[in-house]
């Protein structure tokens, strides 16, 4: 039932010249890249993770500006390096938290009272 129209007579005529036209030139390889958008260092996705109580791909992707498949990416290398993990998700949504790196100080011993 459908598929694309015939082309008319004159379309035909000006794709035809728009070919040849294009034979004497040379044709310009271009660089896919992601236009403006510089994804954020590591260090910066840290430091503002550290000040949340919990991050998702959106919020990450909201907050620096950039695409939830990068964002998940990020989220999924920081948890490897053990710096996120994960407190629910299936295969649309995830959520993780930020795991506290607490210094612990040696805790002072006091003297036991004996009993007389």
């Amino acid at each position: 039932m459908g598929g694309p129209k015939k082309p008319t007579l004159k379309q035909l005529e000006k794709r035809l010249l728009k070919q040849k036209q294009q034979v004497g030139k040379t044709v310009e390889v271009r660089d896919k890249s992601i236009a403006g958008v510089t994804p954020p260092s590591l260090d910066e996705v840290e430091s503002f993770i550290k000040t949340q109580p919990y991050i998702t791909p959106y919020t990450l992707s909201e907050k620096f500006g950039i695409r939830i498949s990068i964002s998940k990416d990020i989220l999924k290398r920081l948890t490897e390096q053990g710096k996120l993990r994960l407190i629910e998700g299936d295969h649309r949504l995830r959520i993780y938290a930020p795991i506290k790196m607490t210094v612990e100080e040696p805790k002072e011993e006091k003297p036991k009272k004996r009993k007389k």
